[in-house]
């Protein structure tokens, strides 16, 4: 009688440590085949582009899991579920179904713009699914002003790449016209559909304009460049349209961005800098940034601007972003003397 208990205790555990080896990736994938075809499709519409392929590659790798491990994949299915709600699902449809018919068209579409979470653009969406160097093909192919109205919809990171792939010349001018796009009509946006879908543009009715690009976005794409790539462009910038490019440099590296410092060489730009830059510019800080240069700063160093910022008056908005922007002028030239280097995006561009 002993030795069955022992035998069902070490079979109990070895299926636990089988069911160990499972991972959250693999319990998907086994499920997804438990699905049938119709309903795992359903599913797959759902996912982003990088969760269809990792989940595609785990699907492959469940094949030969034994019993055990499939009802140990549905039971964790269970309990993470368990006090889920489908309240979410498709709740953005039923709102908009509940506005218009109460509010009319018109009127639901200029109420639900105040509150609504943006909805991402279809053209966002297909764009996601596509390579580089089919994008690339478009860009080539359009009017200069359509690609960086395309370029808007890309994230920072594919934008950047999609760049990289473009002749030189071509990139400074898409960074300089992404940086002054303004509202950009349904017709020009339904043209830029009807590309990815290869079919003919059909504008949508009463659409009003729709604002992308601006120098945040092309800050964030150059950011994702290379050295060279980066500052060339800037380069060419400054050529072209000195008050834009200077937008565009003031956005790659703006005081938050010190968070990417080492505590060491944090150290060395707040010992370049005046107390009576420092205590201003700390105002508009985070309470981390400001404990991380608190940190880097000697005992008594801190104390005594803590002491100031105490006793200082409140200072207008304009103030403190002037002396905010004072010690990024110090950081940058740190950073381009190779004095101190920044860790997070932006680093090698400023």
């Amino acid at each position: 009688m002993a030795d069955t208990e022992e035998k069902e205790v070490a079979d109990s555990e070895e299926q636990g440590k089988q069911l160990e080896l499972i991972t959250g990736r693999q319990t998907a994938a086994i499920l997804m085949l438990l699905f049938n075809d119709e309903e795992a499709a359903k599913i797959l519409e759902r996912l982003e582009p990088s969760e269809v392929e990792a989940l595609g590659g785990a699907m492959f790798s469940v094949a030969e899991v034994d019993a055990s491990q499939i009802d140990g994949s549905l039971d964790r299915f269970l309990a993470l579920t368990m006090n889920q709600t489908m309240l979410s699902y498709k709740s953005d449809e039923k709102v908009s179904r509940v506005f218009r018919r109460a509010l009319g068209t018109s009127r639901a579409e200029t109420m639900m713009n105040r509150f609504a979470p943006k909805r991402p653009s279809n053209i966002a969406e297909m764009l996601k699914w596509l390579p580089a160097k089919d994008i690339v093909n478009l860009v080539l192919n359009e009017p200069p002003q359509i690609s960086a109205v395309l370029m808007s919809f890309l994230t920072p990171e594919a934008a950047a790449e999609l760049l990289q792939l473009l002749p030189p010349e071509k990139q400074s001018d898409l960074i300089y016209r992404l940086a002054t796009l303004g509202p950009v009509s349904a017709t020009a946006l339904a043209h830029i559909q009807g590309l990815l879908e290869n079919t003919t543009p059909s504008e949508e009715e009463a659409a009003p304009p729709m604002q992308v690009g601006g120098v945040l976005d092309s800050a964030a794409i150059i950011n994702n460049l290379s050295k060279d790539s980066g500052r060339t462009i800037l380069k060419n910038l400054m050529k072209r349209d000195r008050t834009t490019a200077k937008l565009i440099e003031d956005e790659m590296f703006v005081f938050a961005d010190l968070m990417n410092l080492s505590k060491k060489d944090i150290g060395s730009v707040v010992r370049k800098v005046d107390s009576s830059i420092l205590v201003p510019a700390l105002r508009g800080a985070s309470k981390e940034l400001k404990d991380k240069i608190f940190g880097a700063m000697s005992k008594r160093a801190a104390e005594t601007i803590q002491d100031e910022m105490e006793e200082a008056p409140p200072q207008p908005m304009e103030a403190v972003i002037g002396a905010q922007k004072a010690v990024i002028a110090i950081a940058k030239v740190m950073l381009d003397n190779g004095e101190i280097n920044m860790a997070g995006a932006g680093a090698d561009y400023v």
